[in-house]
């Protein structure tokens, strides 16, 4: 993961990367600097202690002591300053790629892959998984290569003044197994926190949703419970994660003390045997006094990419997921469709083992209306979802116009069509962009136009703005037969050949069905139109009508003749519903 990541995201930002690391480069020749300034102040102020002319000494030594300091402390500052914002830089860049591919993997995945992951789950891969794997570049690109040139810098600098004395470094070698082990518990935590989020979002987002539900069955202190259980979960794997972080901090913290201890005792010993200066001494102990916080950092920085790693799974899980409707390579485009649909003995077959279709075979000629009806569950809305590709059949065929739908562009495919639903999909924006969005090349008149024809004009310039009307989420404020009549004026604009309806008037009262299936009527006149219908009453004008149960087609024909079929289920249904 690592390695990709380098490879596809911090890499291609080379020329930024490379003027970062020269001043990370820069920061850290400047701190290691302070080991030669503290040796030479020691042994300077020695000198001074035993010269004759000790004023005249001291202001020639601050002369020439003050200037480097400043040199390194200006060289220090803008150097950490330039390098952060770089670094910064190419850590966000990276993770907005990642988000955009993300976001393009996510709309191209299997309309199914929707239905089996919650989306509370998907919303907090791009909410909070990026957000722990943006801190984590973060603070990887601005202290981790800053930190270990540090590092290194101050350890050539300590050997250099005093070799021998420098070797107790090594004890810090004692942590390396320890923060390994640690590193390897903390990735599997940071997952498990980071997918109860996850289960969290969508339970929000239920409980938020069915609010009106809560209230009105009184199921306030229920929810409480449900919801409190989820975050005392979040707070036991937090726990885990923070206990494992917290372990890596005292190993160094002890490590250090041991170190200085023996640079004390070792450096008293070379000083009595005139084996070193007090100088150099002095020399290894800022040394070591550098690089004590710098080593708890990386340790600390350990913890934060294990996080990110976490994340980074999960992240990547979404942008390789391949969805297994694709596009053959010789696909060929569908180009003036008169819209003569044709199912072939359709099986499917939901990944669960659930048979949704059982040797179908149905028709719908060009500017025919096609009536699907059965009691729930029969697999109506599975015919729905294959004809424009968001199944593919298990076995069996679907054509348009006698072509395989599996051998046709997906855009050309679906540009052929036009879906009016139940639950129909209002976006938080204006009026104009809703109509808009099934035909983004139209005009504001012809807008106004699929309204008109919509039976939405009338309510829509009655609003304060008019068509300039932002939305709230899901249409917040609109009736459902205004909602409906929105989204029957998007089809309109649409103007396509095909036309699938999905109980597009089920959810309505009296006076909002009438107005929807008026237009509705106009919308379908002159297109091959799949109707899935539960009230009977808007099918009977249709040209055919087929009667699914349990994945089959039992009986055919029209309303007339259907109805006077003695015993059949569609003449029961009708008889229920009247």
């Amino acid at each position: 993961m690592i390695k990709r990541l380098w490879r596809d995201y911090i890499w291609p930002q080379k020329g930024k990367l490379f003027v970062a690391f020269l001043f990370m480069a820069l920061l850290a020749a400047a701190t290691a600097a302070y080991t030669f300034v503290v040796g030479y102040i020691v042994d300077e102020a020695n000198k001074l202690t035993q010269g004759v002319d000790a004023a005249s000494n001291a202001k020639k030594y601050a002369y020439a002591i003050l200037p480097v300091l400043l040199g390194i402390t200006a060289l220090s500052g803008l150097s950490n300053y330039i390098q952060r914002i770089l670094s910064n830089s190419i850590a966000l860049n990276a993770v907005g790629k990642m988000q955009k591919q993300m976001f393009k993997s996510a709309h191209n995945r299997d309309y199914a892959s929707f239905a089996r992951e919650p989306t509370g789950n998907m919303i907090s891969k791009f909410t909070n998984d990026v957000t722990v794997i943006s801190n984590a570049l973060i603070r990887t690109m601005s202290n981790l290569i800053a930190a270990l040139l540090t590092v290194i810098f101050t350890i050539v600098a300590m050997l250099y003044q005093n070799w021998q004395l420098s070797l107790v470094m090594t004890v810090f070698l004692l942590a390396f197994w320890p923060i390994i082990a640690i590193s390897q518990r903390m990735r599997g935590n940071a997952k498990d926190v980071q997918s109860h989020i996850g289960t969290i979002t969508s339970e929000l987002k239920e409980s938020f949703t069915g609010a009106r539900m809560v209230k009105a069955y009184g199921l306030e202190v229920n929810e409480n419970k449900r919801l409190g259980k989820s975050f005392d979960e979040r707070i036991r794997l937090f726990m885990k994660l923070v206990t494992e972080q917290a372990r890596v901090d005292p190993i160094l913290e002890i490590l250090g003390g041991l170190a200085i201890a023996g640079v004390v005792i070792f450096g008293v010993y070379q000083v009595t045997n005139n084996t070193a200066t007090a100088g150099s001494i002095g020399a290894v102990l800022t040394g070591l006094l550098i690089l004590s916080p710098k080593l708890r950092a990386l340790g600390t920085l350990n913890n934060v990419v294990q996080e990110g790693l976490a994340a980074l799974t999960r992240i990547f899980d979404v942008i390789d997921e391949q969805p297994s409707i694709i596009e053959r390579p010789d696909a060929m485009s569908l180009t003036d469709p008169e819209g003569h649909i044709v199912l072939t003995d359709a099986h499917f077959i939901y990944a669960d083992g659930t048979i949704a279709l059982n040797g179908v075979t149905l028709e719908a000629k060009p500017g025919e209306t096609v009536a699907l009806v059965g009691p729930s569950g029969g697999g109506k809305s599975t015919i729905i979802n294959m004809i424009p590709r968001l199944y593919d059949v298990t076995s069996g065929h679907v054509t348009i116009d006698g072509i395989d739908v599996r051998d046709m562009t997906l855009e050309s495919l679906r540009a052929s069509m036009a879906l009016v639903s139940q639950d129909v999909t209002l976006f938080n924006d204006s009026i104009t962009a809703n109509i808009g969005f099934g035909n983004r090349a139209a005009s504001r008149d012809d807008i106004i136009n699929a309204a008109k024809s919509a039976d939405a004009h009338d309510f829509i310039t009655a609003l304060a703005k008019g068509y300039d009307t932002i939305l709230g989420e899901d249409g917040a404020g609109l009736s459902g037969g205004q909602k409906q009549r929105l989204s029957i004026a998007r089809a309109i604009l649409r103007d396509a050949p095909i036309l699938l309806l999905d109980e597009a008037t089920s959810a309505l009262d009296a006076e909002s069905e009438s107005k929807v299936q008026a237009a509705l009527d106009r919308l379908s006149d002159g297109r091959t139109t799949i109707v899935i219908a539960h009230r009977l009453s808007t099918v009977q004008k249709a040209d055919r009508i087929y009667v699914l149960d349990k994945g089959k087609i039992v009986e055919s024909g029209t309303h007339k003749s259907l109805s006077k079929k003695r015993g059949g289920v569609y003449a029961k249904l009708r008889e229920l519903q009247s």
